[in-house]
């Protein structure tokens, strides 16, 4: 039978395509006599939820017995043995990687009398299996809680930062460096999740098992929750109208029960589950998608349609022009709002999950989650009077999976060395998609720029001179030089009215058109705007009306995996094993829609811009030759721009013709637009249908250079799927039928790679987990092969002479260092080496500045050919894969039943999570690419974490836990200046960042204990790095500076935090422990008032954040040089807390009559998040350390330009609103209001 097994896993790990790890759980004890204290063999012991049976296992012949895998969750244990009576254990609870440790003791029974004998399991205070550290939150806490999110949930553990109630670093690590499970799957998109769906929320915060990896923070595990062997139903609606403004309503429905049962054989009557179901659903609408604190502002109704008619006056300068009427804004003009405007959402979180029950010892398990979100995203600088714009985005993640377990029974009467053998397959597949666009315009590109149709009046322009042409001389003639515009008229289009009213406006201000819409370059002067163009801002602070705030974009990622795991025991050794591979797609498409018109207006016509001076055209009346001579536009086929060529076939034009096509003119109403022919006579032409689209253009005139209009990865540059996927090579020379480059760009498609085996085991009193982990990262990608250089250069075994004299190389230059020369097209000497990041000068000395190396010519090295102007696909190779190997150690010592040691060492490490895409854009239009590219050759970071714990209980209900822990955070991930590269210098991202966290944790746990339920955490934590994000050292790197490495104070770094969870929960009947009113004297049992009555409340907080301290004041409009005050982020924030509380009444229901009746629940509570609707300031201005004001307005060096604005006291009023931006605060107190029930 072993070797079968192992035979079959073997087989499917060998085909796995994709793996993940899956978490579960153990029970384990003994059966004895209760009265005798025997060990009892061939007890049957089965595991149950929700009436239907889960697993199962005997004892042996020495009593013990183990049940493996379980998925986390509550379960009621039965154990039958003939002649005993029956014990059922209500509400065991089984954690993810941890085993549950429970002897069952068994009353011998009468001859004749059988009873059932029901204990309630109570969790130990003291868990001997402590191997891993972190928390578990159970449904029954989660559903009483105020805030019933992943996130939410996750912040209630202490170690986890959180600054407005949502869950960030945990232990000191980045916020990204966190991984989430959800039944197993590793996530990418949402994590919403029904309401009523989570069964189970672990947080690991440390001592990973070995089946974990790729995070180096900690790990999320969400158990949602399975089927019930009986039909049960809920529903729940929950809103805050009329208790708060923000108007947040949510339906949520959950079913669950069996599909098809099995028949007793003996009975007939349907009996175990074989097919089992659970659905979870929530409907959610939000009116305030963002709440805020405090007041805001926005223009009134009356004034918003003010500046939508009238965007500009009269400047009354004498060079004419108009000024901009948002600038004279006043707070007479504003309203004071408490929720922001036009930022509804919806969102849809659907759940399920179905058990198949193929046989005893087979479960077949398929589930999976779908989220959908839509709205308007929050604009800050639009929500004064722009609002109406605000983006229109959708996403929508779902995830499916299947898991196949099958366990191998144990034979009791046999004491075999290898038992409890299992394996289990899960695969899951997981898409995350979405777009952003305009709330009008959508996908059709076209119209985001269009303000209406302008219309031309060309006229020739002469100039009396002399000339010799075909041989003659011609002398005071007139000499045709120019066409140019006499007259630029407006028609207002319908697709942007308020942008296409700053033209209508300059044209009804200056009527006249002699110097003011002669031409297009006089509208523009003026105020007025062209297709294509945008409003001004208001003193760059807040949007006009009408503005575009977004492109268009769409994005389509998914992911496949597939886990197999298998476990055995091996004596007192329980082997765990098992492989993963996960492949992600991460597609993307995104257009700048407004300067297509822009585009187009400069590839249309490039190509006869010129006269045809070798043609003259002589004007001759009645054949007198009339002293005029005329040019046609000159035709030049070699400058034709592809759009042009396109755009002249749709209009059924000349591709080789001169027609003059005015983009400007189009029309969409009429769908036409003008052009001049080659006599320069205007016509119009309609082409029936929309004239443009993006297929028109090559994908060189969108990428323009370097500054493209287009991003197209996974797609084509029309939008569609790539249905192949292109090499790297390909967007340097394929190309289309028609020759012209088609530059496609595959998807991402990163691959990671796993395999671990672990051992727990006990050694005495002592027990072990050790284990080790291998993992395997591609970024399945081409790199450079060196960061340094575009083009291949020498190496110092290659150049034996230079500039014709033999070349003499210091002893310590290994032969493969790069050669450095005094010019890169003619070398005549060497000035240096390269070792990777490591410099040397000509005689070998080590020096810290490349442009040491600069003799003139820049940093130049031995180029192997340098008149290459584009990169060769020599300079580039795949992606190094990156294998890590980490060992995993953790034990646990129970000195006694009432203390615990615990200990673990882990080494981990973490994929690159961004800034880590190859596109080949970048290399192909390197020399015009500014700002910080990617770096495709990241390598994973790493972290070696240590703790050691102590636990006491302290009595039969509460217990006190100490914990120290120490982690070193390594190759993390920072912008870093490639100085010295070639052909420029530039700036990426590397793995340079390091740094260190130690900290405390308290944590005292309160079981319920006369109505209340605490559990609390403090955290003393010292978090310190050169980095607290990708980009901390953009300022350093912006200013010159080197690659600085100084660690100081993390952005997380919290001296002191806490995390409280209370539930005070009053029973009922017996158990009701609270305030009564006797009724004796009417024979009633007392009053119960305050029965099923509750209050959970969740805290967390602590001191303040680091910030770092400026000591001079700059403007958050034109900016200004930050001069540091004391060090980096040394300065604090003050304290924060956060307090959310919910209140709650149970009512128990019965429903039907009879024997069997249904009983129900319907709970009715309030929920009120930051009760105290506390302040907390999350953010502060570095120059005061106030949230609301950066100093900028009473600066006495700044009045001068105050004062030069337009209309100072408008700019100031604007100024003080914009810096007092609302998520400086944290979130504001919201009320819900909400009903369940359950049947």
């Amino acid at each position: 039978m072993l070797r079968n097994l192992l035979l079959t896993i073997g087989i499917v790990l060998a085909t796995s395509l994709v793996v993940f790890p899956q978490t579960s759980g153990t029970l384990q004890g003994k059966v004895i006599d209760k009265e005798t204290k025997e060990e009892l063999p061939f007890v049957n012991i089965v595991l149950e939820v929700g009436g239907s049976q889960e697993g199962g296992a005997s004892s042996d012949i020495n009593g013990k017995y183990v049940i493996k895998p379980i998925p986390p969750g509550k379960y009621d244990v039965k154990a039958t043995f003939i002649g005993y009576n029956e014990v059922l254990i209500r509400g065991v609870q089984i954690n993810a990687n941890q085993t549950r440790f429970f002897d069952i003791e068994m009353t011998s029974a009468a001859i004749g009398l059988k009873e059932v004998e029901i204990i309630d399991y109570i969790v130990p205070l003291i868990d001997k299996d402590k191997t891993v550290s972190g928390g578990t939150v159970t449904q029954e806490e989660i559903q009483k809680m105020p805030n019933r999110s992943v996130g939410s949930i996750a912040a209630t553990i202490g170690g986890v930062f959180s600054r407005d109630g949502e869950a960030g670093s945990i232990r000191g690590a980045r916020t990204a460096n966190t991984r989430y499970y959800i039944d197993g799957m590793p996530v990418i998109g949402s994590l919403s999740l029904p309401q009523s769906a989570i069964a189970q929320q672990s947080v690991i915060l440390g001592g990973l098992p070995a089946q974990y990896g790729d995070a180096t923070g900690g790990v999320v595990e969400v158990t949602t929750r399975g089927p019930s062997r009986i039909f049960g139903a809920g529903i729940e609606l929950e809103t805050s109208e009329f208790l708060d403004p923000f108007g947040y309503n949510r339906v949520g429905i959950n079913l669950n029960g069996p599909i098809f049962r099995r028949k007793s054989a003996e009975t007939g009557k349907k009996g175990q589950s074989l097919l089992g179901y659970f659905i979870g659903a929530d409907f959610t609408h939000r009116q305030d998608g963002r709440p805020y604190s405090g007041d805001m502002y926005r223009g009134t109704d009356e004034y918003i349609s003010y500046l939508q008619q009238n965007p500009l006056r009269v400047s009354g300068l004498e060079s004419g022009g108009t000024f901009v009427n948002g600038e004279y804004t006043r707070m007479s003009d504003l309203e004071k709002i408490k929720t922001t405007s036009n930022t509804s959402r919806y969102n849809i979180n659907l759940s399920g999950k179905i058990d198949v029950r193929t046989g005893p010892t087979v479960n077949l398990t398929f589930g999976g989650q779908y989220n959908y979100n839509k709205g308007n995203a929050s604009n800050y600088g639009s929500s004064m009077f722009n609002y109406d714009k605000n983006a229109l985005y959708n996403n929508q993640t779902w995830r499916v999976f299947g898991r196949f377990t099958q366990r191998f029974p144990n034979d009791p009467e046999k004491n075999s060395l290898v038992k409890n053998v299992y394996y289990s397959i899960q695969a899951d597949y997981q898409s995350v998609s979405g777009s952003t666009h305009d709330p009008d315009h959508k996908n059709d590109v076209f119209k985001y720029g269009h303000l209406g149709s302008f219309n031309s009046h060309f006229a020739k322009n002469y100039t009396l001179g002399s000339d010799t042409i075909g041989g003659q001389y011609y002398n005071n003639v007139y000499i045709m030089d120019n066409i140019y515009d006499t007259l630029y008229t407006f028609t207002p289009g319908s697709e942007n009215p308020y942008v296409s009213n700053f033209t209508s406006t300059y044209y009804s201000l200056y009527p006249n058109p002699e110097g003011n819409w002669e031409n297009a370059d006089q509208v523009q002067l003026g105020g007025g705007l062209l297709n294509g163009q945008g409003p001004p801002g208001v003193y760059g602070m807040f949007a006009l009306p009408g503005a575009n705030q977004t492109g268009y974009r769409e994005y389509d990622n998914s992911q496949i995996s597939v886990n197999a795991t298998g476990s055995m025991d091996i004596g007192n050794h329980e082997f765990k094993f098992g492989i993963q591979y996960e492949q992600r797609q991460n597609r993307n498409y995104s257009v700048g829609p407004t300067g297509l018109w822009t585009l187009m207006d400069g590839l249309t016509n490039f190509h006869i811009q010129e006269l045809d001076v070798d043609n003259p055209e002589f004007i001759y009346r009645d054949g007198v030759f009339q002293d005029t001579i005329e040019y046609k536009r000159r035709y030049d086929a070699a400058s034709q721009r592809v759009f042009d060529m396109n755009l002249r076939k749709r209009l059924g034009l000349s591709v080789d013709g001169t027609d003059f096509i005015i983009i400007q003119s189009y029309d969409y109403n009429s769908n036409s637009i003008q052009y001049f022919d080659e006599n320069n006579v205007s016509h119009t032409i309609s082409v029936g249908e929309e004239l443009f689209d993006i297929g028109m253009f090559s994908p060189d005139e969108l990428l323009n250079d370097g500054n493209w209009y287009v991003t197209a990865i996974g797609y084509d540059y029309e939008g569609n799927k790539l249905k192949s996927k292109p090499s790297f090579e390909d967007f340097f020379t394929e190309t289309d039928d028609d020759g012209n480059y088609t530059r496609t760009i595959a998807a991402a498609e990163p691959i990671y790679m796993a395999g671990f085996i672990q051992d727990k085991f006990t050694f005495k009193d002592l027990i072990f987990n050790i284990g080790i982990r291998v993992d395997r990262f591609d970024a399945n990608q081409m790199v450079l092969k060196d960061p340094y250089l575009l083009y291949p250069a020498r190496s110092v075994n290659e150049v034996l002479s230079v500039g014709g004299q033999a070349a003499e190389h210091p002893s310590n230059m290994g032969s493969d260092y790069i050669v450095y020369v005094d010019n890169v097209n003619n070398p005549t000497r060497i000035t240096g080496y390269r070792d990777e990041n490591t410099w040397y000068n000509a005689e070998g000395t080590e020096i810290q500045d490349p442009n040491i190396l600069n003799v003139g010519s820049g940093v130049s090295p031995y180029l192997v050919d340098a008149s290459l102007t584009k990169p060769p696909m020599q300079s580039f190779e795949d992606y190094n894969p990156q294998i890590n190997v980490m060992p995993r150690i953790s034990f646990s010592f129970p000195i006694s039943d009432v203390a615990l040691f615990f200990a673990h060492y882990d080494v981990l490490t973490q994929r690159p999570t961004s800034n880590y895409f190859s596109d080949p854009r970048v290399y192909y239009y390197f020399d015009n690419i500014g700002g910080t590219i990617n770096n495709p050759n990241l390598k994973p970071s790493k972290t070696i974490d240590y703790e050691l714990g102590f636990q006491q209980k302290l009595s039969p209900t509460s217990s006190l836990k100490f914990v120290a822990f120490y982690r070193e955070m390594r190759d993390m991930i920072q912008i870093y200046r490639f100085n010295g590269a070639y052909p420029k210098d530039y700036t990426s991202y590397n793995n340079i960042d390091f740094g260190t966290v130690k900290g405390m944790t308290i944590q005292y746990d309160l079981r319920r204990t006369n109505n209340a339920r605490i559990s609390a955490y403090y955290t003393l934590q010292f978090a310190n790095g050169t980095g607290s994000s990708t980009t901390t050292a953009a300022a350093l790197v912006s200013s010159g500076l080197p690659n600085l490495r100084t660690t100081f104070p993390l952005a997380w770094d919290r001296r002191h935090s806490f995390n409280v969870f209370l539930d005070y929960r009053y029973g009922r009947g017996t158990k009701y422990q609270g305030p009564t009113i006797n009724r004796d004297k009417k024979g009633k049992a007392p009053l119960q008032l305050l029965n099923n009555y509750g209050l959970s409340m969740t805290l967390t907080g602590g001191s303040g954040t680091p910030y770092t301290r400026s000591r001079n004041i700059y403007s958050q409009v034109s900016g200004g040089t930050r001069l540091l005050q004391g060090t980096y982020f040394g300065s604090r924030l003050p304290w924060q807390f956060r307090m959310d509380i919910r209140i709650d009444k149970d009512i128990p229901l019965t429903m039907g009559k009879g024997d069997n009746p249904r009983l129900g629940n319907l709970n009715i509570y309030f929920s009120i998040n930051n009760v105290l609707n506390t302040q907390n300031v999350i953010s502060v201005y570095p120059a005061t350390g106030n949230p609301d004001d950066d100093g900028y307005l009473a600066a006495p060096e700044w009045q001068r330009e105050i004062n030069e604005q337009l209309d100072p006291q408008s700019y100031r009023d604007l100024y003080a609103i914009f810096v007092d931006r609302p998520w400086h605060y944290s979130s504001p107190r919201t009320i819900h209001f909400g009903v369940i029930f359950n049947f």
